[in-house]
C-alpha cells in the first residue's frame, strides 16, 4: 500500500531487521497504550533535527488549515505523534493484533469488488491506508504498488498479511515491468491499488486545485484508469481511538462522460481525487503524513 515518505520514521520503524523482529514478538503482549507513551517523549526529536520536514509541517498548519503560529506548532507535534502510531500499529497487525474498522461506507468498495470488471483503487499518505489491504475483503486478485526504502523483515511481513486477502506486492522497477503486471491484473478484472497524491520524481502529472493553490498530482494512476475504462475508488483508513478506525471510499470519476478524450477525463478525475483529499485532510489535519512543500 501507501508507503510513508518520512526518512527519519522510516528508519524508526525498526532500523535494523533483527530489532524490527523484536517489535513485532514484542507487540504481541505490550500494550498499545504503553507504546504510544513511549512514542511521545521522541517527537521533539524529530522536531528539532528534521527541519525541512518540521518546516513544511509548520507552514502547512499556518497557510493552509489557518491556525496560530502556537498552535501550529503543536499541530506538527500533533501530526509526528499520529505518524508515529500508525507505524505502533503497523508493527501490532504484524504481531496478530486486530483493529475495529468503521465502515459504513463499504457498500461502494463491495460493489465493484464482487463486479465483473477490475478497477483502480487509490491510498494516499493520510492514517494507515496499508490497513486497507489487511481488512478489506474480496474475492478479487488485487496488486498493490510498493516501493523500496522499507528492510526484509517488514516486506515479509507485509507479504504474509496481504496474501491473506489475495493481495500482491507489485514492486516498482526500472525496467517499468510493473505496468505490465498492473495491467495483467486489470485484464483479469482484479484491482490495482496505487498512491493517488504522490509524484514519485515522474515528469508526468496534473495540476490540481488543492487547498487554494495548484499542486502536482501523478498522471500515471488516472491514465491509467482512463485508457482502460475501469472504474477508480479513492480508499482513505482514519485513526479515530487506540482500537479504532474509520474508512472512506469515494467513486471517483463515476459521473465522467465516458466520450471525452483520455487525457481530460483523466485530468479530471486527478481533480476530483484532490478534492477528496482535501476533504479528509481537514477533518484529520493531524493524519496527513506530508513532511515536504507538497505545492512546488
Amino acid at each position: 500500500m501507501a508507503q510513508y515518505e518520512h526518512s527519519e520514521w522510516q528508519g524508526s520503524t525498526g532500523g535494523t531487521s533483527w530489532m524490527q523482529r523484536a517489535m513485532v514478538k514484542l507487540f504481541r503482549f505490550l500494550p498499545l497504550s504503553l507504546a504510544y507513551a513511549c512514542v511521545a517523549p521522541v517527537i521533539p526529536f524529530y522536531m528539532l533535527f528534521d527541519r525541512r520536514g518540521y518546516r513544511a509541517s509548520y507552514r502547512f498548519f499556518r497557510d493552509r488549515i489557518g491556525r496560530g503560529p502556537l498552535h501550529a506548532f503543536f499541530s506538527v507535534y500533533a501530526n509526528e505523534f499520529r505518524m508515529g502510531q500508525v507505524v505502533v500499529d503497523r508493527f501490532a497487525m504484524y504481531a496478530g493484533r486486530s483493529f475495529k474498522l468503521d465502515n459504513d461506507e463499504m457498500p461502494v468498495f463491495t460493489r465493484l469488488a464482487e463486479g465483473e470488471p477490475g478497477f483502480v483503487q487509490l491510498g494516499s499518505h493520510t492514517g494507515n491506508f496499508e490497513l486497507s489491504g489487511y481488512m478489506l475483503r474480496s474475492i478479487k486478485r488485487m496488486g498493490t504498488l510498493v516501493f523500496s526504502g522499507e528492510t526484509d523483515t517488514v516486506m515479509q511481513q507485509r507479504a504474509a498479511m496481504f496474501a491473506r486477502n489475495n493481495v500482491e506486492m507489485v514492486p516498482v522497477s526500472d525496467d517499468m515491468s510493473h505496468l505490465f503486471t498492473l495491467n495483467a491484473i486489470l485484464s483479469e478484472g482484479g484491482i490495482v491499488s496505487m498512491p493517488g497524491d504522490r509524484v514519485f520524481g515522474s515528469q508526468k502529472t496534473f495540476s490540481c486545485l488543492f487547498f487554494g493553490d495548484p499542486a502536482p498530482f501523478p498522471a500515471g494512476p488516472y491514465m491509467l484508469a482512463a485508457q482502460r475504462s475501469v472504474a477508480m475508488v479513492a480508499v482513505f483508513v482514519m485513526k479515530e481511538s487506540i482500537h479504532r478506525y474509520r474508512i472512506f471510499v469515494r467513486q471517483i470519476g463515476e459521473n465522467l462522460d465516458p466520450a471525452l478524450p483520455s487525457r481530460t477525463r483523466a485530468q479530471a478525475m486527478a481533480q476530483e481525487f484532490a478534492a477528496c483529499l482535501e476533504s479528509v485532510v481537514r477533518m484529520y489535519p493531524t493524519q496527513w503524513f506530508n513532511f515536504y512543500d507538497f505545492w512546488k
